[in-house]
């Protein structure tokens, strides 16, 4: 398989929007494109004026200039964006670049015929080609860097989708040696004394093979909490009664979609690194609620006693952690957060993810 073919299976996988300009179609980066048009504006007056008055006159005539071309722009990206994403990446950034240098240009030949109509002081000794080879050369240089950083995020964002594909899978086909090795052990001393029991362990642990096995990025919030049960469940038959689990779940959130494997790997951490080492042993509390307008996943295990884990030597890689809190960034972008809560007695990792974007991928 070529790595052309890894990155797409990636970002497909992952859900990721490959286009590479944003959608100007929303309020809020309009509002971007016209906070930062005004900036240049300001800029470019305050380069070319040698007064406050002539400052004011600058300003207000590149103002108004350059907010057409902005709009004009915007509004052409919008209405032709589906169209661009469907064509080859330069052929898009090539697209692009000519369809706004010919707004500039239309927007440049108007103000010229305004110009001769109100006969701006600033534009008396300048020629008409001069003025618009000015605003071709400066439209030419800023396009060029937007659609320069349009295609590095784009790149980054491929790069995330390619790594988080990777690391995912990884995750999933990680099980730690010890477990496999308890579970398959509690299992046969089972067949003989308690066959159901025996049956229904080797199912648990069927499911979180199967999940390991499965290609799927997102899954329904239900289905991870089952997991996550198979994978206690299997856990309770060796640590008996030491293992204590709370569940506080809102189920009308089941049906919610979520990242894979954004629960049971939290909960094997809190078995492995808060429960095992205590000699009685502990309660593990997961939940996951609604607070405000956003879904709030928690896994909270007990930590050792300062004088206990001085001697405990085992060593967390953070793996998971680092893998789930990469996948919030990549499917939800500054929407999603990853949590820790590190208090003398408890650890508590949450996950939050905002409700109004649950279904959503990178669309801008």
């Amino acid at each position: 398989m070529t790595e052309n073919t890894v990155n797409n299976n990636a970002n497909n996988d992952s859900g990721i929007n490959s286009c590479l300009l944003p959608n100007f179609c929303e309020v809020g980066n309009l509002f971007i494109v016209i906070l930062l048009t005004e900036v240049l504006a300001i800029i470019f007056a305050m380069a070319a004026s040698t007064s406050s008055e002539q400052f004011w006159d600058y300003l207000a005539f590149s103002s108004l200039l350059m907010i057409w071309i902005a709009l004009l722009n915007a509004a052409i990206l919008c209405k032709f964006r589906d169209w661009l994403h469907k064509r080859e990446q330069n052929q898009c950034l090539f697209i692009s670049f000519c369809l706004m240098m010919i707004v500039s240009l239309v927007v440049g030949l108007t103000a010229n015929q305004v110009n001769h109509l109100f006969y701006f002081d600033y534009q008396r000794n300048a020629s008409d080609s001069l003025f618009l080879i000015r605003i071709m050369t400066i439209s030419a240089v800023i396009y060029f860097l937007i659609l320069r950083y349009f295609y590095i995020q784009l790149q980054w964002r491929k790069n995330l989708a390619a790594q988080s594909h990777a690391e995912i899978q990884a995750l999933r086909a990680r099980i730690r040696p010890h477990f496999l090795f308890n579970s398959m052990n509690t299992i046969a001393s089972l067949i003989t004394i308690s066959p159901e029991i025996a049956e229904k362990a080797i199912e648990d642990l069927s499911d979180l093979f199967r999940a390991s096995l499965s290609e799927q990025n997102m899954s329904h919030l239900g289905d991870e909490i089952g997991l996550t049960k198979s994978y206690l469940a299997i856990e309770a038959l060796r640590l008996g009664d030491r293992l204590q689990v709370e569940w506080q779940i809102d189920d009308e959130l089941l049906d919610l979609e979520v990242p894979s494997l954004c629960i049971q790997p939290l909960a094997e951490n809190a078995v492995y690194h808060g429960i095992e080492p205590i000699a009685e042993g502990g309660k593990i509390l997961i939940s996951a609620l609604q607070i405000d307008n956003k879904l709030k996943l928690s896994v909270c295990n007990p930590l050792l006693s300062d004088r206990q884990a001085s001697t405990y030597s085992k060593k967390g890689n953070q793996m998971a952690q680092d893998n789930i809190r990469q996948r919030l960034k990549l499917v939800y972008g500054n929407d999603g957060e990853f949590i820790i809560n590190d208090t003398k007695d408890n650890y508590t990792v949450s996950l939050l993810i905002p409700l109004d974007v649950i279904n959503e991928r990178f669309d801008s």
